[in-house]
């Protein structure tokens, strides 16, 4: 997970700290050896980053990323460096976070947004009023 880390300090500022999820033992047997599951901390916020060893299709990564939040009751990010411009698309309108190192962080339970594909870094900050028209 460094270079998540790394992307997230270097390009956007987020001073992360993570280590090994600690409840990794609820991870189903057979999908434990073939994802990696850190717990992050970011100021007062606590969440898991997942990375799969192999490049999942986006409906493999909703699923684990759904059964992460439900087996930890935290926020779960999907970190993967293939996702394309659509399928991150279709992971923000379901509000579902995910980190595309080098390209965009999308981590919508920090109210924050951001773009690193340009020259330059771009931040998109909701506000409540702003979440209060997001549609379900």
């Amino acid at each position: 997970m460094d270079e998540e880390l790394d992307y997230l300090w270097e390009t956007l500022g987020l001073e992360i700290t993570a280590d090994l999820w600690p409840e990794r033992d609820k991870i189903h047997p057979t999908l434990r050896p073939a994802i990696t599951v850190v717990q992050a901390n970011y100021r007062r916020a606590s969440f898991l980053i997942m990375r799969t060893s192999w490049h999942a299709a986006l409906p493999d990564l909703k699923r684990i990323q759904a059964s992460l939040v439900e087996l930890s009751g935290m926020p779960t990010v999907i970190s993967e460096t293939n996702l394309e411009r659509r399928q991150r698309e279709c992971l923000q309108r379901h509000r579902i976070p995910f980190i595309c190192p080098g390209i965009q962080a999308y981590l919508p339970f920090m109210d924050e947004e951001y773009w690193s594909d340009t020259s330059d870094t771009y931040v998109k900050t909701y506000d409540p009023h702003e979440w209060a028209q997001l549609e379900d």
